[in-house]
């Protein structure tokens, strides 16, 4: 057996020896490189400019959005009603129709691109919503006239109310001042 001390010369270790050929990178804050610290303070920065573009863009003004109702049923009921009682021809009635609808969908179009979103007042259940039926008739209105009842159909209309008034001061009369048929 051959021993290890006695073929090599043992000498001592000089300093070029003892030192790694690379010099190893200082460590600076928690045991982090400098490199090391800018990537985490950029990614850290790139994070939280990202938070702030998706706050600002999910959540437009304010992040809240105005509820309206609308009745819109009652006023297209009203105007159709208003446009039977008219003394227009078919024809004609059919296209004031048209531009009625046309106005009203233009006035509604016009709330939605306001910001406000616009529920018809059949689909609101409950809460406080502010209701813009008004507002929108009074602004279709503005564009198209009210249809004009026929005199004839007024005449009518007045003489049906005349008459179921003489008929309840009648019975009222025959029956002891309303009592109904009950008799003593």
């Amino acid at each position: 057996m051959t021993d290890l001390f006695e073929t090599q010369s043992f000498r001592a270790p000089d300093d070029s020896a003892r030192k790694p050929k690379a010099a190893v990178a200082k460590r600076g804050f928690a045991g982090l490189s400098p490199r090391e610290i800018i990537l985490l303070a950029a990614a850290l920065a790139i994070f939280m400019w990202g938070a702030w573009v998706t706050k600002n863009l999910v959540l437009q003004d304010g992040g809240r959005q105005e509820f309206v109702q609308l009745q819109l049923q009652g006023i297209i009921g009203e105007y159709l009603q208003a446009q039977a009682r008219s003394s227009s021809d078919e024809q004609t009635a059919a296209q004031e129709t048209a531009v009625f609808m046309a106005a009203l969908d233009q006035t509604v179009a016009g709330l939605s691109k306001s910001g406000k979103v616009v529920l018809v007042h059949e689909a609101v259940i409950g809460g406080e919503v502010p209701d813009v039926t008004q507002s929108v008739k009074t602004a279709v209105y503005a564009k198209v006239p009210r249809p004009q009842i026929a005199q004839a159909s007024l005449d009518v209309q007045q003489s049906q109310g005349a008459r179921v008034e003489q008929e309840m001061q009648a019975f009222m009369a025959a029956n002891g001042g309303g009592q109904g048929g009950v008799q003593n």
